[in-house]
């Protein structure tokens, strides 16, 4: 599945693919909210959570940019090297 046939499904369809197919890359908490980035084939969805009630707040597909960016400057450069070979 391409990033815009994701985009184009309604969100109950977009949120059973996220859960069956999603693989979950890396979480976060800040505050009251939990971060987590999920990869789908060539593409990315950040979810965002109330981390008191699990409620999703915000959620977000995308391939690249800064988005994806602030993940990466999180690991060395090794391990990215290792994940993409």
């Amino acid at each position: 599945m391409k990033l815009g046939e994701y985009k184009n499904l309604n969100e109950k369809e977009q949120y059973t693919i996220l859960w069956n197919d999603g693989i979950l890359i890396d979480s976060c908490i800040e505050g009251n909210v939990k971060k987590l980035l999920y990869a789908i084939n060539n593409f990315y969805v950040e979810l965002w959570l109330n981390s008191i009630n699990n409620k999703v707040i915000w959620k977000l597909s995308f391939k690249q940019g800064k988005l994806l960016e602030k993940y990466l400057e999180k690991y060395p450069f090794e391990l990215l090297d290792n994940l993409n070979s």
